[in-house]
């Protein structure tokens, strides 16, 4: 069955609030904590590596919830409508911090506000996953998914250019504060539309699952192989996120506004080839399409290092190529994961799909916080000073080149071995759909 536009377009809705949570905290709270807010670089790291890993093993509690939820409003509106309250308080405690922030304060802001996201994404990714067993269908379902995304980032990194704009001051406090407040603006607006206007369809399969399979899920060989596939392609454009300021303006001299102007055209490129991508994936599978993605990344992320200093059209140039793979991992790993779900349901008879996707959840955050907490400390290793505009070492800036590059192209081709010979394609997941229909 074929699903209308009208509730794709409110099922994807929230991914523009919870898109703003993720690679745009990367890119801009790191280097404002420890500029602006003058914490160390050090502690910044450590501060974003630690709360995301303690935030890791909430997922799959929070999936394994999700799963056992029975009530009246549904197994995902609750804590769809909880983690956006949560969220909300937390982006607040964030993003509205003020010079003098102690590391404490900084942890525990960031630790509700990745709480609140926790809850809100696990849910909604999971929803998304039984909106409706086709193969080809969930390319769609989890496009429309990545394509709000990618809005959300495209507009959340407008948002801190303009209100420097209008407050005609170079403060970065007027951008992060007003992403803030966009961030918990449309919080409510999502959600709620998303709550009232898509349904949900009758379980598949049993949900009470025991709390020991939260771990027993890790034993399956082709959840494994998806997690690991999420955890290299995330780390990949987290690497390239968490130093991307540094390396556009320390290493080739833009302004901190051209740098991020740079972003915009590069999500814009990957919210425009979106569909592309699902066309790719339902005319040559969801695998292959993917693994094509990361081949094309490995080629345009690797000419980035060519990007000469002060020519913003070329800049912008490379960032729409580099743009048009890195859309597809996220969505069509989160499509072949639906894939997994049934299969497994069809084996075991429980339907663990809050569970395998709180997972994903938290592999995608470790690939968020590991490269924070890595690559800032190697800066610090090679006497970067961060402060944007400081003078740094030509040893310090071929650090952070090679850095902003390398790591990068080798996980992505680390995702590429792991996703080779991928055993389910349309018509075994058309066989595992008729079977678990009747």
């Amino acid at each position: 069955m074929k699903i209308s536009r009208g509730t794709l377009a409110a099922f994807a809705a929230p991914c523009l609030p919870i898109a703003a949570n993720g690679l745009p905290v990367v890119v801009y709270l790191p280097p404002y904590y420890a500029s602006a807010l003058g914490l160390d670089l050090a502690v910044v790291g450590f501060l974003f590596f630690v709360v995301r890993f303690i935030d890791v093993p909430l997922d799959p509690i929070v999936g394994h919830l999700v799963d056992r939820t029975d009530t009246r409003a549904g197994r995902f509106r609750p804590w769809m409508a909880g983690g956006a309250l949560v969220m909300a308080l937390g982006v607040y405690a964030t993003f509205m911090a003020s010079p003098g922030l102690t590391p404490l304060r900084a942890f525990a802001g960031l630790m509700l506000m990745y709480l609140g996201y926790s809850a809100l994404l696990v849910s909604h990714t999971a929803w998304g996953a039984v909106l409706s067993d086709d193969y080809h269908e969930r390319s769609r379902i989890f496009g429309w998914w990545q394509a709000s995304n990618l809005l959300g980032l495209f507009l959340i990194l407008g948002v801190p250019p303009l209100a420097q704009k209008l407050a005609a001051s170079d403060d970065p406090s007027f951008g992060v504060h007003a992403m803030g407040w966009t961030i918990m603006a449309a919080l409510p607006l999502t959600v709620g539309w998303c709550l009232l206007r898509v349904r949900e369809r009758a379980r598949t399969g049993g949900e009470h699952h025991r709390f020991a399979d939260i771990m027993a899920v890790l034993k399956l060989p082709l959840l494994r192989r998806i997690l690991l596939a999420d955890l290299l392609a995330s780390l990949a454009p987290g690497m390239t996120g968490a130093l991307f300021l540094f390396f556009f303006v320390a290493a080739r001299g833009y302004s901190t506004a051209s740098a991020m102007n740079l972003l915009l055209f590069y999500f814009a490129a990957g919210l425009l080839s979106a569909p592309l991508w699902v066309r790719v994936a339902r005319r040559f599978s969801k695998h292959r399409a993917l693994i094509w993605s990361l081949m094309a990344y490995c080629v345009f992320q690797t000419a980035t290092i060519i990007i000469p200093g002060n020519q913003f059209g070329i800049a912008a140039v490379a960032m729409v190529f580099a743009g048009i793979p890195a859309v597809a991992p996220a969505f069509l790993l989160r499509a072949m994961l639906a894939d997994v779900s049934d299969a497994e349901t069809l084996r075991s008879g429980q339907q663990k799909t809050g569970l395998f996707y709180a997972a994903l959840a938290a592999v995608q955050k470790l690939g968020y916080a590991i490269p924070v907490g890595l690559s800032y400390s190697i800066l610090q290793l090679i006497g970067f000073v961060p402060n944007l505009g400081a003078a740094n070492a030509p040893s310090a800036i071929d650090g952070l080149v090679l850095l902003f590059v390398v790591p990068a192209v080798v996980l992505a081709i680390g995702a590429i071995i792991v996703l080779r010979g991928w055993p389910i394609d349309a018509d075994t997941q058309a066989r595992n759909a008729a079977a678990l229909a009747t």
